[in-house]
């Protein structure tokens, strides 16, 4: 979707007569398992104002916006990434194959006797009818779980002495979120968590690796081990990650002869590679000509039919069978 049809998708959601549904997130021995929070009648309203504040605030109002694709996130505040991968970390299978009626229906509610508190480790939240709405999930921290045993002092506002507070296990609780999903399309808000604590590194990472040794295979660069140590680094994983599967240089076969040809004859990548010796193979030597390579497999240099002119495209879309 676009930055318009997200943003008039909230509004669509929020104008409507719409409640607050919480889901615990639990890690069990088994895996991860959804229950019900039963939220008292007039807590639910605040929660709802909550959370919705924040979707609006981050969304609806947010005149700075952008929508790009996750495999090619950067540093971009204000931004929404599409989740653009096929598959999914275990982490977020409950997220991502959540369905609201069999929810409804099937999920029991947390029961302290059965569940372990401890074992929470985030929160899908809906905001919605049955019949529409959106979800979002926020992860949560041991730092925000106060247990019964800790000993705690309030401050009373018409007293001047701290008291002691008893009570159960106390969830501290905010608006913040790190996904959205509309529908089927799921949308990061903070890559950093996504990468740091919901097992989307090892993903990446797994992919690059494919990726790099499809690259290894066509015998194209002078020093495959180059590409290997970059591909630790997560940002420039990120990138490889994606293009063993949607390269048409992959998809189509292209020789390795004819693609350093074109490296060495394509204006727009005039300078950016070194080559071997017997100037059959590329030798990467250097950030820009690593960045310019990625670019090259995933065949962002175009030349037009009707101006002749050389274009670097970020995106495209194919339309040889329309």
């Amino acid at each position: 979707m676009t930055v318009d049809e997200i943003k008039a998708k909230v509004n669509d959601i929020f104008a409507n007569s719409y409640s607050a549904q919480v889901y615990l997130v639990l890690k069990t021995d088994s895996g991860f398992e959804l229950r019900i929070a039963d939220i008292e009648d007039e807590t639910e309203p605040e929660l709802r104002t909550m959370f919705s504040e924040n979707v609006s605030y981050r969304i609806s109002s947010n005149e700075d916006l952008s929508v790009c694709n996750l495999s090619v996130a950067d540093d971009r505040a204000n931004a929404l990434f599409y989740y653009d991968y096929e598959e999914y970390p275990e982490e977020l299978a409950v997220f991502k194959d959540f369905d609201l009626t069999s929810a409804v229906n099937e999920i029991s509610k947390f029961n302290f006797n059965s569940d372990n508190i401890s074992s929470l480790y985030g929160y899908v939240v809906y905001l919605g009818s049955m019949t529409d709405g959106l979800l979002l999930f926020k992860k949560h921290y041991p730092i925000s779980l106060i247990k019964r045993e800790c000993f705690l002092l309030g401050l009373h506002k018409s007293k001047e002495r701290f008291e002691k507070i008893s009570s159960d296990d106390i969830l501290r609780l905010n608006g913040d979120f790190q996904l959205i999903r509309f529908g089927d399309e799921i949308y990061v808000t903070d890559v950093k968590v996504l990468e740091r604590n919901l097992g989307f590194n090892a993903l990446v990472f797994r992919e690059a690796s494919s990726t790099v040794g499809a690259i290894d295979e066509l015998k194209l660069l002078e020093d495959i081990q180059v590409l290997k140590d970059s591909a630790e680094e997560i940002t420039f994983a990120r990138k490889l990650s994606k293009v063993k599967k949607t390269s048409p240089i992959f998809a189509n076969k292209i020789p390795k002869e004819v693609i350093v040809e074109f490296t060495k004859n394509n204006p727009g990548l005039k300078g950016a590679f070194k080559y071997s010796e017997d100037g059959q193979t590329i030798r990467l030597d250097t950030k820009k000509s690593k960045e310019a390579f990625v670019k090259l497999l995933n065949d962002a240099f175009l030349r037009s039919e009707l101006t002749k002119e050389y274009y670097e495209a970020r995106a495209k879309d194919n339309i040889t069978n329309v």
